[in-house]
């Protein structure tokens, strides 16, 4: 995803790239390891048949549960903003090395950058219990305190309503939480109280919204959700939805979802959507757009079907029966992935668009299925593992395979090469890749560091193991650290075994210093520049 001034920045090159009712009175259950039972097989059924019980398997007592169900209301004049409004339970298992007495749930659209936007929670209970909750970080946590400790493996279930206020074209927040003034699409992301992100090196994470990345960090759970709208919307949402029921006392309609593993549950609305779609090994790629937008929306659907058919054999099967592609009015980003769903930003679809712009941004977006949605990485620490890994699959990798090299090597040399050697060279100033994203001096290093220098350090790589080693290492990584949160070592461990040879060398010299000097001169800025005709 490209975030604030990014969307500029690379559009000023000429092409763009893309950038997760009563509920009282329940009963807490503290199991161990060995007690819990494993989730009803019908919250598997967004991922593939010939998947599911392998991938349920390897969950089964691992992940909690949200059980969801809400109600979306347009506004119905100034005083009564348009709310997404329900309950929700959370059978949380403690999965991290901590005896708990309390933990955060993350109420992201509260942060000052969603202008009207927010979240208002009641009724929290614990065990059936009322509970002590406190609002922390300018009121983007909640913490829950626990009646008891949880110790880990245990498991409880917290029950709440919320409300949350939708906003009308805010001016930040990249419209991932937003209503269209001109278009009237819903984008729900992070629409309900989250679980905070956990990761195993640094535990909770409880920053603020990031100011250059992505704004949230979530761990793998289960979604049972249920979605109550007006009848003549089209709702696109994460998962897959198991039916669809119209009330016979009013003009509404309610839609049932589940997801399997995933890292959160976003929703599109929209009421003149129309859609395309094509099926990829088992998967059913859609297309949704606006009216006069078919013929980008069936590129679209293209793009999307020929990224995922070769990634799928780059990096191991994609696993969930359905990825949606939507079109969504942004603002500074072309893109944003989310589990099984991606936001496309409006202006892609429009006439003179450039056809690389959207091409690259299906594909990194699509990319993000794997390198996100499926192996996490806490994206406030180390941005660079999904963002630089993703960008380089698509300019280089995608690229390369679908268009043949000579077009690849030509985007890779204005896209990622250009920029990053005039910051080298003109301003004389050099990047660490792996860094905290709000640790970079602006927007304009964050993006040259995390999305391009961090490709050329793939590319690099690439380069220096070979065909064989760089992708059976993208694959075990994957294999391995799917539906958990990776860090770099993680990555790089995965390299160096399919390479049979240490790396520590290497990685340091691209991702963890400012040495770029060493690998390019002068001269290679002025080729780069000849070649890009700038």
């Amino acid at each position: 995803m490209l975030s604030r001034s990014h969307r500029l920045f690379i559009a000023s090159l000429g092409v763009a790239l893309g950038l997760a009712s009563g509920t009282a009175g329940l009963v807490a259950q503290r199991a161990t390891p060995g007690e819990i039972t494993a989730p009803n097989s019908s919250l598997y059924a967004a991922v593939l048949a010939d998947q599911r019980e392998t991938i349920k398997a390897q969950t089964a007592g691992e992940l909690s549960l949200y059980t969801i169900a809400a109600t979306l209301n347009p506004a119905s004049g100034p005083e009564l903003p348009a709310t997404i409004a329900g309950t929700q339970t959370l059978r949380f298992i403690n999965q991290t090395p901590e005896t708990l007495v309390a933990f955060p749930f993350r109420l992201y659209a509260n942060a000052a950058e969603y202008g009207a936007g927010g979240i208002e929670v009641e009724d929290v209970r614990v065990d059936g219990a009322v509970a002590a909750t406190a609002l922390e970080v300018g009121e983007t946590v909640l913490s829950v305190t626990l009646p008891a400790p949880l110790a880990p493996a245990e498991m409880v279930e917290v029950t709440m309503a919320f409300t949350a206020t939708v906003p009308v074209a805010p001016s930040e927040s990249y419209g991932m939480f937003a209503i269209s003034s001109e278009l009237g699409t819903w984008a729900l992301a992070h629409w309900y109280p989250v679980l905070a992100g956990y990761d195993p090196n640094s535990g909770w994470s409880l920053l603020p919204p990031s100011l250059y990345g992505d704004p949230i960090f979530t761990t793998t759970s289960l979604y049972d959700v249920t979605l109550t709208a007006p009848a003549a919307w089209t709702v696109v949402a994460s998962g897959v939805r198991q039916e669809a029921t119209t009330p016979a006392t009013d003009d509404r309609q309610t839609h049932h979802y589940v997801t399997g593993p995933a890292r959160d549950f976003t929703i599109v609305a929209d009421n003149d959507f129309a859609s395309v779609s094509q099926v990829v090994d088992g998967t059913t790629v859609i297309s949704y757009f606006n009216p006069g937008h078919a013929e980008t929306g069936a590129a679209i659907a293209t793009y999307a079907a020929q990224a995922l058919r070769l990634f799928n054999e780059l990096f191991g099967s994609y696993p969930y029966a359905e990825l949606d592609l939507v079109e969504v009015p942004l603002r500074n980003a072309l893109g944003v992935e989310f589990p099984q769903l991606v936001y496309l930003d409006a202006d892609l679809y429009e006439p003179g668009a450039s056809v690389d712009a959207i091409d690259s941004t299906v594909a990194h977006e699509v990319a993000h299925q794997w390198w996100y949605a499926l192996v996490g990485n806490n994206q406030h620490q180390s941005a660079f593992i999904d963002e630089g890994l993703s960008n380089y699959v698509t300019f280089q990798v995608y690229y390369e395979r679908i268009y043949g090299p000579e077009r690849a090597a030509a985007i890779v040399n204005r896209i990622l090469k250009l920029p990053y050697l005039r910051l080298l060279f003109e301003e004389g100033v050099d990047v660490v890749v792996d860094q905290p994203s709000d640790d970079f001096p602006g927007a304009g290093a964050y993006t040259i560091a995390v999305y391009l220098k961090a490709a050329l350090g793939f590319a690099a790589l690439h380069a220096e193991i070979g065909d064989e080693a760089f992708f059976a290492g993208l694959r075990s990584y994957a294999a391995a650290e799917r539906f958990g949160i990776a860090a770099p070592a993680d990555l790089r461990a995965a390299f160096e075994f399919a390479a049979g040879r240490d790396l520590s060398a290497f990685w340091r010299h691209w991702f963890e210093a400012a040495e770029g000097t060493q690998d390019f001169t002068p001269a290679d800025l002025e080729r780069a520049r000849a070649e890009a005709g700038t």
